[in-house]
């Protein structure tokens, strides 16, 4: 009779739950990447536009012009603002996931390990069957012999 563990449903449940929280925990650390890239581009933005804002001053140029180039610094500046709420937002949601993944993945292992041990004790038991069929053959070919 081969080995059947009586939680495989359970089993097979954690490990689709904790496939899924793991899936929603890498989605969630993909938008925290694409989150701090744009960020990234926004302060180089920003950087450069405040470059140009004081290499204008250094020419002399029309008030308008500079500020022109001072509502785009400050555009960029909100952008970047508004990104890092997002960005902390997503770093938070970040953080429930990787609760909720490590708790499901702790809930898996659980009976895993319950599987295991129960494996074990099957498989050891299979042993001391077969060696105790292998200890009965010898003895009634022995007895045969006699």
């Amino acid at each position: 009779m081969p080995f059947q563990f009586s939680l495989a449903a359970v089993l097979k449940f954690r490990e689709s739950t904790e496939q899924r929280e793991y899936l929603a925990l890498e989605r969630i650390h993909q938008e925290v990447v694409h989150m701090e890239a744009r960020l990234r581009q926004i302060e180089e933005w920003r950087q450069a536009a405040a470059q140009r804002r004081e290499a204008d001053l250094a020419e002399g140029i029309p008030s308008i012009h500079l500020q022109g180039d001072f509502q785009q610094e400050l555009s960029l500046e909100q952008q970047r603002d508004a990104f890092q709420g997002k960005l902390q937002e997503l770093k938070a949601k970040r953080q429930i996931h990787l609760k909720a993944y490590q708790k499901a993945r702790q809930k898996r292992e659980v009976i895993a390990e319950l599987r295991t041990r129960q494996k074990n004790a099957y498989d050891r038991e299979q042993a001391k069957r077969q060696q105790n069929l292998i200890d009965d053959l010898f003895l009634s070919r022995r007895k045969r012999g006699e």
